[in-house]
């Protein structure tokens, strides 16, 4: 079993929960024994993945996953509604 746990800050709560809804409908179609978690917790996003597949289809979920994500901070600091910040050390 593979797992991951990312942590993204960001300057608002309205923010974060932006960030996750546009990532939402990107977990409608993951590979059949993976899951994506996506937890507000305050100012910050957890998103937790976790698969009973192979490492290859888990490294492939968390890439695209990661892509969206990327995608979708730039278009809000595009919007100028945020800057991407770096991720956590937690």
């Amino acid at each position: 079993m593979a797992e991951i746990l990312i942590r993204r800050d960001y300057p608002s709560s309205s923010v974060a929960e932006s960030i996750k809804n546009s990532l939402q409908p990107d977990n409608i179609d993951v590979p059949v024994g993976t899951t994506i978690e996506l937890i507000l917790d305050k100012t910050s996003l957890l998103i937790k993945v976790s698969s009973k597949d192979d490492i290859a289809s888990f490294l492939r979920t968390v890439d695209d996953l990661l892509t969206c994500l990327q995608a979708a901070e730039t278009t809000l600091h595009e919007l100028g509604l945020e800057t991407p910040t770096r991720p956590s050390d937690d």
